[in-house]
């Protein structure tokens, strides 16, 4: 019978202080991650990536769709291949392939074809730079206290949400959004280098071993797809994904449209980062404490606020709008820390990588879908009021949908 390599997935010892450092390296790669480096900011240069090639927005959405496709299809590959060669080399690989597509962004000639590849190319490679491939490691080093390393890992994602689409805003006044994709590029690959040997430099290399055998408690992908548990998660994330980002991305826009100017829409956008900071954190340590999907019920809840205020007139209000912008990213900055705990609690490590780039890769999806829509009504209708709506309605349904995950699993009788 023939045997196949597979890693020996026990938690890691390390010290107190290396697992401090591999939490920083995680928070630095995402913090130059795909979410910063790109994602946050094509909203900020929606109109003018528009106004260059003369399309419509829905046309300029297509980039951020197919970048969430991308990462939507990445992000179970950088889990199949993590549980096999180990996240080492899958990471070193996505920082430098992304960065190399992101600079094939800056030179993009006027054809939608050329977007769309692009566009899924930066997806599906920087898949590995988002929570998908850094949080991915933080399971073989902490148990107890993994909810509060998720989410101080995460607050990289939410700084970095918070100052890029500001700087992009200011330095938009001396570059265009060609220049500014250059300089992505070399940021987000030096950086995500430094990232990168921070975390690795104090986690012991992962070992393989010939076996036929389990080696970890937990279900396999397989065994997890069959129960509803997993489908239950993943539409819930999916339908809160497209919700949430879809506001975001049309954020910036959707404020200028009120008379606000381009400032505000820049800064509301810089405050999406601001809560996803404080719900990384926040919610990564309460999740230690308080069941998991309670906690994902109250944030899908913020979020449903948060789209309240769109819908309404206090939307024409500086203030409200930068508030509403805040609860967005408070609900959204809630899925990075979700989805690694509650699939580590209720699947197990057997095939953590494989199960959770799966999930990721559904939330994203949804991500992928939501900003297209966005941009497609907005484009038929005029107006963002109709998929503000629909977008509230999602929110409170994915708040009741995820309290029927049920309890936790015991360990080793993980729940199908």
């Amino acid at each position: 019978m023939s045997t196949k390599m597979m890693p020996i997935q026990t938690e890691t010892s390390v010290t107190r202080a290396a697992s401090v450092w591999i939490v920083c390296g995680a928070a630095i790669g995402l913090m130059f991650g795909f979410g910063p480096m790109f994602f946050s900011v094509v909203g900020v240069f929606l109109k003018p990536m528009a106004a260059t090639f003369g399309w419509g927005r829905s046309d300029v959405a297509v980039l951020p769709m197919f970048s969430m496709v991308g990462t939507a299809l990445g992000a179970p590959v950088v889990g199949y291949l993590a549980d096999r060669l180990g996240w080492s080399k899958v990471l070193v690989g996505a920082i430098v392939l992304m960065a190399i597509s992101i600079v094939a962004l800056a030179v993009a000639p006027a054809s939608h074809v050329y977007f769309a590849i692009v566009g899924l190319l930066i997806g599906f490679f920087g898949a590995g730079t988002t929570a998908a491939g850094y949080l991915g490691v933080l399971p073989r080093v902490f148990d107890k206290r993994l909810g509060m390393a998720l989410g101080f890992a995460m607050i990289g994602t939410g700084l970095g949400g918070f100052f890029a689409p500001i700087a992009a805003n200011r330095l938009g006044a001396m570059m265009d959004w060609r220049h500014w994709f250059g300089v992505s590029a070399v940021v987000a690959l030096v950086l995500g280098t430094v990232a990168h040997r921070l975390m690795f430099r104090h986690l012991p290399a992962q070992e393989y071993v010939a076996t036929d055998v389990q080696v970890e408690a937990g279900l396999t992908l397989g065994e997890a797809m069959k129960g509803y548990r997993f489908w239950l998660l993943a539409i819930v994330m999916f339908v809160i994904s497209g919700a949430i980002l879809g506001g975001f991305v049309h954020l910036a826009p959707f404020a200028s449209d009120r008379g606000l100017g381009r400032t505000v829409g820049a800064e509301a956008a810089g405050l999406v980062g601001a809560g996803l900071a404080i719900a990384r954190v926040g919610l990564g340590i309460v999740l230690d404490r308080v069941f998991g999907p309670f906690v994902a019920c109250a944030a899908f809840i913020v979020g449903a606020l948060g789209f309240t205020i769109f819908v309404t007139d206090a939307s024409q209000v500086p203030s409200m709008i930068l508030l509403a912008a805040l609860l967005l990213g408070i609900s959204t900055g809630s899925e990075g820390d979700l989805i690694p705990f509650l699939t580590r609690r209720y699947f197990g490590k057997r095939s953590f990588g494989a199960i959770y780039g799966c999930l990721f890769g559904a939330a994203t999806l949804g991500g992928a879908v939501g900003p297209f829509l966005y941009g497609l009504a907005f484009d038929r209708l005029g107006s963002y009021t109709l998929p503000h709506t629909v977008s509230l309605v999602a929110c409170a349904v994915g708040a009741v949908g995820v309290l029927l995950l049920g309890r936790y699993p015991q360990a080793g009788t993980e729940s199908k």
